[in-house]
């Protein structure tokens, strides 16, 4: 699992393919923070047909899940987690 900084802003990009050939479609994208409040940030169109990303906020210490889903052409999911940690310039 990946350790981040709290506070930190962080990329997470899904491509969506079928027989191997990327593919147009819907995505959604749902973040658990670690004191279990649910977002959905905006999910962008990335460089190229069926590639999109969302940048997430980092802002409570914590496992932070984020998954981003398609339900169009291709119905598949990606859930991956963040850790956040105290950063060692956070003095408050």
């Amino acid at each position: 699992m990946a350790t981040y900084d709290k506070n930190d802003r962080v990329r997470v990009t899904a491509t969506f393919k079928t027989a191997g050939t990327n593919v147009a479609t819907t995505a959604t994208c749902t973040q658990k923070k670690p004191s279990g409040t649910d977002v959905t940030p905006a999910v962008q169109t990335g460089s190229g047909t069926g590639i999109y990303f969302v940048d997430v906020d980092l802002d409570q210490i914590g496992t932070h899940t984020i998954k981003i889903a398609s339900t169009d052409v291709v119905i598949a999911a990606e859930t991956i987690e963040l850790e956040v940690v105290k950063s060692v310039f956070d003095h408050s």
